[in-house]
């Protein structure tokens, strides 16, 4: 217990505090006691937070006890608060308990204040240190959830390293057999998709990727997934559909449902190692058979039900598996974020998910999306586009701080016939543009370069030759940089790691919208 107290007293009359604090120092407990008679005195004095009790009266003009409790429970709720009044009712009295006060005392009942000071000292020291000992645990939690975090990536990236790094040894071993080049070099490529889908699993969990949602007819999107999740299963596992007919189109992005249906397909395939059955089901549910109907003002959902035959789970289990790194596999087998990652998409699809599982028998989980209540816009079909051609002959400046990146992207332009300046630095950028007019037709770079960044190299690079055409690259898209590319009118973004076909589109895409403009 602390040897000196602060106490904030609420009380218009000056010698009743004297005799409180009289009464207080007679019996042990030496105190500081800064007397306020009005709401401004007592938010001003509160403001400081510098008390470690608050007395207040009940009856004060102008300002009452029950005002000022409202006041501290909301300015400084740590701070104990009792009532040392004259007059108090029953009635009144249990009402301010419940809304925050520690105690109150009569004022003709003085016998009661310095045990009722002393207990709600010693209870606010214990709330203090029970405060203390969850802030501890909390860092604790977060500890071991970034090392489990950290286990489960490092146990799938060294896989995919691994494959990456043994396969690239076997090219110059196979460079006399084209065809087995070939395979190696798509051997390598599924594992870094399989690196670029880890990093967008850890983004959709993060909620540092936003949707593109447009109207869309579910059974349409599963049965354009379904060729993938059959390639990830084994052939002990079949697929079933039993897909509803005529259901309406609902709001969804396409990326977000093909994620949480490979989460989905990926845990029912790890409950069946010896087999079974995985079963895909879409049906209309009226609002009221929904598990929670708050979020669709009424209207009805569009069920998506996946069914496994596997081992199933626990109840205690189920109630935790959208726990953020939560999991049952080994460890260093899973990253515990497959199942959280599908609760924040359904969240940005404001739908609900339901859990249905039992030990030995199977688990169902149900995506419910809202159909909305107006009619969707009508999907128009464009025209399919002409192939677009990937070749050129024009300069291209390329940035980036990584030699690896910068000489694989001089390589491919090259290849493809563009004319390749290089910089790993912005800095050093800038000095490659001359001022004359479209010595360099268009600039990509990444975005965090060391040094200044590519939006300060577009800016500045535009400086030196005006109307420079500009394409940034990044291994992170969110709605801040979308916003930032809109606002620094920029032509075009490739995604890292790089589709070589994307990147060589969007380059050709961006000149020929050039010669176009002029």
């Amino acid at each position: 217990m602390k040897s000196r107290f602060r106490i904030l007293h609420l009380e218009d009359s000056e010698p009743d505090c004297d005799l409180i604090r009289r009464l207080l120092v007679e019996d042990g407990i030496d105190c500081e006691i800064i007397r306020c008679e009005n709401r401004e005195k007592f938010i001003e004095s509160l403001e400081k937070k510098d008390f470690d009790l608050i007395f207040a009266d009940c009856t004060v003009p102008h300002f009452n006890g029950h005002h000022a409790l409202a006041v501290a429970r909301e300015m400084a709720p740590e701070i104990p608060f009792i009532f040392v009044s004259g007059t108090i009712e029953e009635d009144s009295a249990i009402e301010s308990l419940r809304n925050g006060a520690t105690d109150y005392v009569l004022k003709e009942h003085l016998s009661r204040l310095v045990p009722a000071v002393r207990r709600a000292v010693v209870e606010a020291d214990e709330h203090a240190k029970s405060l203390e000992m969850e802030h501890r645990l909390r860092q604790a939690q977060r500890l071991e959830a970034v090392g489990t975090l950290a286990g489960g990536l490092a146990h799938d990236f060294n896989n995919i390293l691994t494959i990456i790094k043994s396969y690239t040894a076997l090219l110059p071993l196979e460079s006399e057999r084209p065809e087995r080049v070939r395979q190696i070099a798509e051997i390598i490529d599924r594992a870094s998709v399989r690196g670029s889908e880890l990093v967008s699993q850890v983004l959709a969990f993060s909620r540092k990727t936003d949707g593109a949602f447009t109207p869309t007819p579910l059974n349409e999107r599963v049965r354009e997934i379904a060729p993938m999740l059959q390639s990830m299963l084994p052939a002990e596992i079949s697929l079933e559909y039993q897909l509803g007919e005529n259901l309406p189109e609902i709001y969804t992005d396409h990326g977000q449902i093909e994620r949480v249906l490979l989460n989905l397909a990926t845990n029912a395939r790890d409950a069946m190692p010896e087999g079974g059955k995985l079963i895909f089901t879409t049906s209309l549910v009226p609002v009221g058979e929904a598990p929670s109907h708050e979020r669709n003002e009424g209207g009805d959902f569009l069920c998506l039900s996946v069914t496994d035959t596997g081992c199933g789970m626990e109840e205690a289990t189920v109630q935790r598996i959208f726990e953020p790194f939560f999991t049952t596999k080994p460890r260093g087998k899973g990253t515990g974020l497959g199942m959280p990652v599908v609760y924040g998409l359904m969240q940005s699809h404001n739908g609900l998910v339901d859990v249905k599982s039992k030990p030995g028998i199977g688990t169902c989980i149900s995506l419910f999306f809202p159909v909305p209540t107006r009619p969707l816009p009508s999907r128009t079909t464009q025209a399919p586009k002409a192939p677009l051609t990937v070749e050129g002959t024009e300069t291209v400046l390329v940035v980036d701080d990584e030699p690896d990146v910068l000489e694989f992207l001089q390589a491919i332009l090259q290849l493809h016939g563009y004319s390749v300046l290089s910089a790993r630095s912005g800095e050093a950028a800038l000095g490659m543009i001359p001022a004359s007019p479209d010595a360099v037709h268009v600039l990509l770079s990444d975005v965090g370069l060391s040094g200044i960044d590519g939006f300060e190299l577009t800016r500045r690079a535009r400086e030196i030759q005006p109307g420079l055409k500009t394409i940034l690259c990044s291994g992170c898209s969110d709605a801040l940089l979308e916003a930032r590319l809109a606002q620094a009118n920029i032509e075009g973004f490739v995604a890292k790691p790089y589709d070589t076909h994307e990147l060589l589109r969007t380059i050709r895409g961006v000149l020929d919208r050039e010669r176009q403009g002029k």
